[in-house]
């Protein structure tokens, strides 16, 4: 069996180019989040840099996941 990229089905590769924009909007809403309750820059920042990272790997899971539930469907067939 060979390994097939995680970009190689359109739906995968539109869900990581979503995801990736999720995870943007998501640490820079946390990061102002905490500014707003007077949190220090710097923690400010490393929330919105784990938030972004934390979103980022949850869509990178799923998007594995569903790349390994299409499976073989859409193999052609060998002879």
């Amino acid at each position: 069996m060979t390994e097939k990229g995680i970009t190689t089905h359109p739906l995968s590769a539109a869900w990581l180019a979503l995801g990736r924009r999720m995870a943007a909007a998501g640490g820079a809403f946390a990061a102002l989040v905490s500014l707003f309750f007077d949190a220090p820059v710097w923690v400010a920042s490393l929330r919105g840099v784990l938030t972004w990272i934390a979103l980022r790997v949850i869509v990178r899971v799923a998007a594995h996941a569903q790349l390994a539930s299409i499976g073989d469907d859409e193999a052609p067939p060998t002879k």
